[in-house]
């Protein structure tokens, strides 16, 4: 993954704190200016660059026309034009510095000297290697100049002095010297290179093709009113098909937002000649609209509700309305496999491409967006969160932004573009990023052909999900996905796991109690449960039930036979404890704030809490006081310290969840704690993971984007993961292990960041 990023500083200069600067791989600092033109006399790749000795200062050439051999020292850091440089990567993870106003004249050692006190100077670049700089970080956030022909030495500030003229010179690094500190700040608009290797991405050279050899295809005109996603809309519909086409097999699919664009339809037919795209067929289709009942007026214009909108809505309209109407209608064998699909746009249309292949990477897994609204119209912003919380998915994209991008009351385009740059790259995506100087979505025809032969690059070789966030990596194993462990169920709740790792469940609908064996296997456990809708094993081993329905509390032996605890008790949940009691969650009829939280202790059942809106499952600390307890009509989940006579106190909404946008709250029914110290829940979007402090840092959707009912962490090694899904168990392979009433106190250590 290659991408260039620009970092546009809108506000007046200010010391930033060493942490804020850009992080670079290794020990190398990956920074660039434009590298595909010559940098302009602008702020665009411009860098002030600072002694750390003397952080008022900033480094600058003393001429006011330099030369070839004109000096170098430090001066009151006032932003002048002599303080402005440019970095441009070399091979080899090495830069040449250069002065923005004077681009042929790089910062170099002066007559190639290796020596303590030798100066630093301007001269013609050469390619010498005394003009060749590695950047190498340090801790506190700035970077050692090292020279390619001195590489014990470094660029220094003599002495550290803050005056004008003071000696740069290179000297010995004994390592940790302030006076070869350097730190790098980008200027307004400064563009950065920040890749896995210190190599700028190759410029792309499209293949030689014979212009006999490039076909011209066919284009069709249709008009789709039919649609049920987006009812009473009418949209225009255009179909290139290229002249390779012949129906015998499935065809590749390319929808672009917005609509026909002759130019796509060009480079279509030159990429398929060229063998860079396979045989495509693009469909060009604009957003719909409602037509008003009465002539003079404006219809409904459905583009940002289309296309804005971060649901799964536009897809559903493609996949299941759209592409199968053209398929019938003009008799096209198209491809139903998002691993042939790709999909484009700009602006909204670009947030639009990315969205239906987030949330469908099975309909489309190649985007190119250009200017990608990633913005606060419709939840846009929520975006780059988004990516760095969910599972890596198999996406792969190629994005640009503009450095005079739109700003509005949404958002900053060019920054929030930023931000998911950032964000594909945190959570391991296959992806590129350009910035393009211009306005809003400039470049996207020039960078359309570079764009496809990225995104089909390998076809039909399958895009892959990167490795995901390194919060998810704490987690998860690779290449172990969701393995499907039995289905067939009506209604699988309340999971809870025994000290051997066997995992209980129940079947509320079927009146049964369930227990998933060590092998994998699901037998049946107990019938005739009286609705049973949770299951919890308790200190004696045995498996304790609560019912909304019957409203009993029954104990069920290793054999499966069952008693009755305790009557007149309707609960949702219940969780035991380490000294033989319960707590139950109840939830009455009346009022919106309803649930209550119970303790059973010794035959008697205590109200220890109330007024939480629809209380669900529970799950107690490794360390063994503190409770969390699950909001169910909300996107929290409350923690409590439990008192040691099982009373609790301290409450607080303590876990946040993460909402989708056509939900109206997660819906978290069960949750379970890792023996690391991560809550587990189960809600409507999937598995979310918690840190101990409360945050939502891990979503884990289950296959079908089906809503998870239960959650439950068992088996042989104690690390496997169970999704119960309604009808449906899901389970994998996980570095976290299960924990339970069996357990000994556990000591808890704090969640990174």
């Amino acid at each position: 993954m290659n991408h260039l990023v620009v970092n546009l500083q809108t506000h007046a200069p200010r010391r930033l704190h060493p942490g804020h600067f850009w992080s670079l791989v290794s020990t190398v600092a990956v920074l660039a200016g434009c590298l595909s033109q010559t940098v302009r006399a602008e702020d665009w790749g411009g860098y002030a660059i600072v002694p750390v000795s003397a952080q008022a200062m900033a480094l600058e050439f003393l001429d006011a026309e330099p030369h070839e051999g004109t000096s170098v020292s430090i001066g009151r850091n006032a932003g002048t034009g002599a303080q402005k440089w440019g970095l441009s990567a070399r091979d080899g993870g090495l830069f040449v510095i250069h002065p923005l106003s004077s681009p042929s004249l790089v910062l170099s050692v002066e007559k190639g000297g290796a020596k303590n006190g030798a100066r630093i100077v301007l001269e013609k670049e050469s390619g010498q290697d005394s003009q060749l700089w590695a950047l190498k970080k340090q801790e506190n956030g700035s970077y050692n100049l090292v020279p390619r022909n001195a590489p014990e030495m470094g660029m220094d500030l003599n002495g550290g002095v803050q005056v004008l003229g003071a000696k740069v010179d290179l000297w010995q690094n004994s390592g940790g010297d302030a006076h070869l500190q350097w730190m790098i700040r980008p200027l307004a608009g400064s563009q950065v290179q920040s890749a896995p290797s210190a190599v700028a991405a190759p410029k792309y050279e499209p293949p030689a093709v014979k212009e006999e050899e490039i076909l011209q295809g066919v284009v069709k005109q249709l008009s789709f009113t039919q649609s049920r996603v987006f009812p009473g809309t009418v949209r225009e519909v255009t179909v290139f098909i290229p002249a390779q086409y012949d129906g015998a097999k499935p065809a590749c699919v390319y929808v672009k937002t917005d609509g026909y664009n002759p130019r796509e339809k060009t480079l279509m037919e030159r990429m398929i000649a060229g063998k860079e795209m396979p045989v495509t067929v693009g469909v060009f289709v604009r957003p719909g609209e409602l037509p008003a009942p009465m002539k003079g007026t404006l219809g409904r214009r459905n583009r940002d509700f289309e296309y804005d909108a971060v649901n799964d809505h536009n897809v559903r309209f493609l996949e299941e309305e759209l592409l199968p109407f053209i398929s019938k209608e003009l008799k096209l064998n198209l491809s139903t496999d998002g691993n042939d699909r790709c999909m484009s746009g700009g602006s909204s249309g670009g947030i639009a491409a990315f969205t239906a292949a987030w949330h469908r990477p099975e309909a489309f897994s190649r985007v190119y967006a250009a200017s990608g609204s990633w913005v606060a119209f419709r939840g846009g912003h929520e975006f780059p969160t988004m990516v760095r919380k969910f599972e890596a998915k198999p996406i792969r994209a190629f994005l640009t932004t503009a450095t005079r991008d739109m700003e509005n009351c949404a958002g900053d385009w060019f920054l929030v573009d930023q931000e998911m740059d950032k964000a594909l790259k945190f959570s391991g995506y296959d992806y590129q990023y350009r910035v393009i100087e211009g306005r809003h979505v400039a470049g996207y025809m020039e960078n359309w052909q570079e764009a496809m032969a990225f995104l089909w690059r390998g076809w039909p070789e399958r895009v892959k999900a990167g490795a995901s966030a390194p919060r998810a990596q704490d987690v998860l194993v690779a290449a172990e996905g969701w393995q499907l462990v039995a289905e067939g169920f009506k209604s699988t709740r309340g999971p809870s796991c025994n000290a051997r790792g066997e995992v209980f469940f129940a079947d509320t609908t079927n009146d049964k109690i369930h227990r998933i064996e060590l092998d994998g296997t699901v037998k049946e456990f107990a019938t005739e449960t009286g609705a049973a809708h949770c299951v919890s094993v308790g200190v004696d081993g045995k498996v304790y039930t609560i019912s909304e329905k019957s409203g009993v509390l029954k104990s069920y032996e290793a054999s499966g036979a069952g008693s009755v605890v305790m009557g007149d008790i309707y609960g949702h949940s219940l969780f035991a404890r380490p000294d033989g009691s319960l707590y139950v969650t109840t939830n009455g009829d009346k009022g919106a704030d309803n649930g209550s939280l119970w303790l059973v202790k010794e035959g008697k059942k205590t109200l220890v809490d109330k007024g939480i809106k629809f209380a669900t499952g529970m799950a107690c600390r490794p360390d063994q006081w503190l409770l969390a307890v699950a909001e169910g009509h909300s996107k929290w989940a409350y923690s409590y310290q439990i008192k040691e006579d099982g009373t609790l106190v301290h409450r607080e909404r303590f876990f946040t969840l993460h909402v989708a946008d056509w939900d109206d709250d997660a819906g978290p029914e069960s949750l379970c704690y890792a023996l690391e110290g991560q809550l587990f829940a189960a809600t409507r979007s999937g598995v979310q993971i918690c840190a101990d402090d409360g945050p939502t840092q891990v979503i884990l959707p289950v296959p079908n984007r089906a809503r998870v009912t239960g959650v439950c962490l068992g088996g042989r090694d104690m690390d496997t993961l169970f999704a119960f899904c309604g009808d449906r168990i899901w389970k994998r392979k996980v570095r976290v292990h299960a924990m339970g009433v069996f357990t000994p106190w556990t000591k808890v250590k704090g969640t990174a960041l």
